[in-house]
């Protein structure tokens, strides 16, 4: 009995020790590590593994970009608050702000934008700032738009891409259309997503087309009869979606392809 005590007393103990910890100002460092034209790489790394820290990126055409950095968290605080009503099972600290040191991967960024990476420390109890945030600043590249679009035909199980410049790169995937627009919402944001995670990953070479390419689905075993699946193509250069998408939706049986609709324009 008196060993189950001491347990009990010391994890008390540490519980208040990790407690006060969290109160504790600590200091805040934060990386670019990469910037492409709509995507950003940073580190953050707070001295504090017990302190809860959240970040904000801002872009310069933003009205409060030149307020001050705390005026700036806390109206985004704010905002946090508001919008934690609409979610359940989750702590306001789980869902808005982390601990420890961390790598975040942020896309949909405007394209040749200054852009401030701010970081600031939260009181977990009261939702006030603690310390002073620190903030940098990043570019983001320029995107190229180019004029480049795709024919689209298929023959038993191979749909033929013709691209009107053979000299563009460009990509493409495909996915069952239910699975598309239930976890991406848009057939853009699919691609958009696809592509920076091989980009994230290092294999995007590996997908880019240059000229007329196939996509033969003989092969593919996950392919099921009847199902309508989505297929997205872009132009692509430097993991960035440089044109207008053509959207195919067909539906899938083997030997033949029912092509049901061909759509230019981004859904995002």
């Amino acid at each position: 009995m008196k060993r189950i005590l001491s347990i009990l007393v010391l994890s008390l103990l540490l519980f208040a020790g990790c407690q006060k910890e969290e109160l504790l100002p600590t200091e805040l460092k934060a990386k670019v590590e990469t910037v492409t034209g709509t995507r950003v790489r940073f580190t953050v790394a707070p001295t504090n593994p017990h302190a809860y820290y959240g970040y904000i990126i801002i872009n310069a055409n933003d009205g409060s970009y030149d307020n001050s950095l705390a005026e700036i968290c806390k109206e985004e605080i704010e905002l946090m608050e508001d919008a934690y009503a609409n979610f359940e099972g989750a702590s306001f600290l789980d869902v808005f702000f982390y601990r420890g040191s961390r790598q975040f991967s942020i896309g949909t960024l405007y394209d040749d934008m200054d852009y401030k990476l701010i970081v600031f420390q939260i009181n977990p109890k009261t939702h006030e700032l603690i310390g002073e945030p620190i903030s940098t600043s990043f570019h983001t590249k320029p995107v190229p738009a180019r004029d480049l679009h795709f024919d689209i035909s298929s023959e038993g199980d191979v749909i033929s891409i013709t691209p009107s410049d053979d000299n563009l790169r460009y990509v493409w995937q495909y996915e069952e259309s239910d699975m598309i627009y239930y976890q991406y919402g848009a057939a853009t944001s699919y691609l958009y997503s696809v592509v920076g995670m091989y980009q994230e990953y290092g294999f995007l070479d590996y997908y880019y087309y240059i000229g007329p390419s196939e996509v033969d689905l003989l092969h593919e075993n996950n392919m099921e009869d009847g199902t309508q699946y989505t297929l997205v193509i872009c132009g692509c250069e430097e993991g960035e979606l440089t044109s207008v998408s053509t959207i195919v939706k067909f539906i899938y049986h083997p030997g033949n392809i029912v092509l049901l609709e061909i759509e230019e324009g981004d859904e995002w």
